[in-house]
């Protein structure tokens, strides 16, 4: 059983990244939900940032460059593992 955090972090990476949407949906690793999880509660707190205190322009940038980083994580784990799996 998944959490709530892994589903929706999946959710908007799938969003984000639409050209790896099917391997997102398929393919579930300790790794990679550790990811799903971490970029649900990066882009959860950039938001809140956003809407709460839009003038802390320091931490947004901050959560704007982890969720970029997340996102570029998540393409290479997509493209070395998850395409070496589809690959065999």
């Amino acid at each position: 059983m998944q959490s709530s955090d892994v589903r929706n972090g999946r959710n908007k990476l799938m969003l984000k990244l639409p050209a790896l949407r099917d391997q997102l949906r398929s393919h579930v690793s300790d790794t990679i939900a550790e990811l799903f999880e971490s970029y649900d509660l990066a882009t959860t707190t950039l938001e809140r940032l956003r809407r709460e205190r839009p003038t802390d322009v320091a931490h947004i940038h901050e959560y704007e460059e982890l969720c970029r980083e997340i996102e570029q994580e998540v393409s290479r784990y997509c493209s070395e593992v998850i395409g070496a799996h589809v690959g065999r």
